[in-house]
């Protein structure tokens, strides 16, 4: 138990360092709070069934997210870090998500 608990925070890690960086960009809102606290129960379960190995695939996923923004960003002129109008990001994102579902 213990050693999946240290997996679940190493992996959680990440996800709040970067959340901590794009919170204003996170649409919608209540995702956030479901990321930050769903995430840790999934590493958590995921490390009881591979061990070690949840830490790679969470970082891995995160990453994925992370380049994502990425290049969502730079298509659209933000600086990924410091996203210069959240609300157009925000308006952008939903636009993006609404051209997918067509």
């Amino acid at each position: 138990m213990r050693p999946a608990l240290l997996d679940a925070a190493l992996a959680t890690l990440p996800a709040l360092l970067l959340a901590g960086v794009t919170w204003r960009v996170v649409w919608p809102r209540w995702k956030l709070v479901g990321k930050l606290l769903l995430h840790p129960v999934l590493y958590f379960a995921l490390a009881l069934v591979i061990g070690h190995w949840s830490v790679a695939v969470a970082w891995v996923h995160q990453a994925v997210g992370l380049g994502g923004h990425l290049w969502f960003s730079k298509k659209h002129g933000f600086t990924w870090y410091a996203v210069e109008d959240p609300d157009r990001y925000v308006a952008l994102s939903k636009e993006a998500v609404s051209e997918w579902g067509r």
